[in-house]
């Protein structure tokens, strides 16, 4: 099976919220937004990430539900021992009335120390795991509909390659007319072998396309069986039509057959096609 680039999952497990989204990416970029309290597991999640996908933009978040949030508080005695000598102080030198109570430290946010409990880390595992799935799930259903539309577009190149197939011929022979045609003229004022032969290397060298279209044919079939094998496969997919594009270019550019012109246009659109497809195929 293929994968595409673009998934999206999501998982809540005891204190832990997991969000993971998926998108269009060359190579593998993983981005992970933790809780400050959690840090230390950033590279055991990304190893949990590259176990799974091999490209794409992995952009995931965890946060923490507050409410699962547990900790405990603790009094700062040595500072909370100068405040009050420095209020003794102050009462004494300023002839201050009243006397010193618990209240006068409740605005000193320093007197409190709080430290976070840390939540049971398998449930953060799980809901990583879970969120991973729900992606790679998500990938996966999305690649089978690229297979479709791939494979759609596909025969119709293929009916257009075997099509300009059945043209080689065909072109060769009415160049071939052509040719004699010009050789007439040439025999009807004064025979020059030279020109004759000219015009035959000519031909040869612009437009025999034979090669190209079975070069095509060729890369088609490496094309339908990278996606039958599935996979890894979006990088050699983009290269093989990199190599049928370069072949239409060069048919495109040799024949004089308007025919097997308006051919090659229909096979370069149907190439492009293809390669907006796979551009989402891991």
């Amino acid at each position: 099976m293929i994968q595409s680039l673009t998934g999206y999952g999501i998982s809540e497990k005891g204190a832990f919220r997991v969000e993971i989204r998926s998108l269009n990416h060359k190579f593998l970029e993983i981005n992970i937004k933790l809780p400050s309290l959690l840090t230390k597991y950033e590279m055991e999640l990304r190893e949990l990430v590259k176990s799974k996908f091999q490209r794409g933009k992995i952009d995931i978040t965890v946060s923490l539900n507050p409410k699962e949030r547990v900790g405990k508080i603790y009094l700062n005695k040595e500072l909370a021992k100068n405040l009050y000598s420095a209020f003794i102080e102050l009462k004494k030198e300023l002839s201050i009335l009243g006397s010193i109570d618990i209240s006068m430290f409740a605005n000193f946010r320093e007197l409190f120390i709080y430290e976070e409990e840390e939540p049971d880390i398998n449930n953060l595992k799980a809901a990583f795991n879970e969120a991973l799935e729900a992606v790679e799930r998500m990938r996966i259903k999305e690649g089978e509909n690229l297979k479709e539309s791939l494979t759609n577009i596909i025969k119709n190149l293929e009916d257009n390659i075997k099509f300009l197939d059945s043209l080689v011929d065909m072109s060769y022979n009415k160049y071939i007319e052509t040719l004699r045609e010009k050789i007439k003229e040439l025999l009807d004022n004064k025979f020059d072998e030279n020109k004759v032969i000219e015009q035959i290397v000519a031909y040869a060298q612009k437009t025999d396309i034979k090669e190209e279209v079975d070069r095509l044919k060729s890369h088609l079939s490496q094309f339908r069986e990278l996606l039958k094998k599935g996979g890894v496969i979006g990088k050699q997919l983009d290269f093989i039509l990199q190599e049928m594009q370069r072949e239409s270019n060069t048919i495109l550019g040799k024949s004089e057959d308007i025919s097997v012109k308006n051919l090659a246009i229909s096979i370069k659109t149907s190439i492009e096609r293809l390669k907006e497809q796979i551009q989402n195929i891991q």
